[in-house]
């Protein structure tokens, strides 16, 4: 996936929505695709995964890697967590806020997530105040339709 991709993707996340062109292209740059088998998981510990494509369980992570078997199952998932689809985020929250419960996602498809350090997300926005309240507000504007 090149730089114009992962743009689009990210500019096609609803909470990314408002952010400027010029945001949008710089976390692109410091973006990565990664492709997943059905089955193959990633965390929120370090990164923000954006879904390009294909679907996912998501859970709260319940173990640790030291403990692997404590992980939930793609179908524990699905009972008991959500689902992630092509424009949700995952993980953005612990940019501001550390101390955040992981999540776990397990692919249900063949699927493609872009990734970004939850440390150059932080970065991008402790440079550009404005990305951040675009970021806030959109949040804001979201959970209150969800609400409604």
């Amino acid at each position: 996936m090149d730089l114009l991709e992962r743009a689009r993707t990210l500019a096609a996340c609803p909470l990314f929505e408002n952010l400027a062109p010029a945001v949008i292209i710089r976390l692109a740059e410091r973006a990565r695709a990664i492709d997943l088998e059905r089955g193959e998981r990633r965390t929120t510990d370090d990164d923000v995964w954006v879904v390009a494509s294909g679907s996912f369980a998501v859970v709260v992570r319940e173990g640790t890697a030291a403990d692997p078997t404590a992980f939930a199952t793609a179908s524990i998932a699905r009972r008991r967590g959500a689902g992630a689809v092509p424009g949700n985020a995952l993980g953005l929250v612990r940019v501001v806020r550390p101390v955040t419960p992981v999540v776990e996602v397990v692919a249900e498809v063949a699927s493609v997530l872009v990734g970004l350090a939850v440390d150059d997300v932080r970065d991008v926005l402790e440079e550009d105040p404005a990305a951040l309240a675009a970021i806030a507000d959109r949040l804001a504007a979201l959970l209150l339709e969800g609400a409604g």
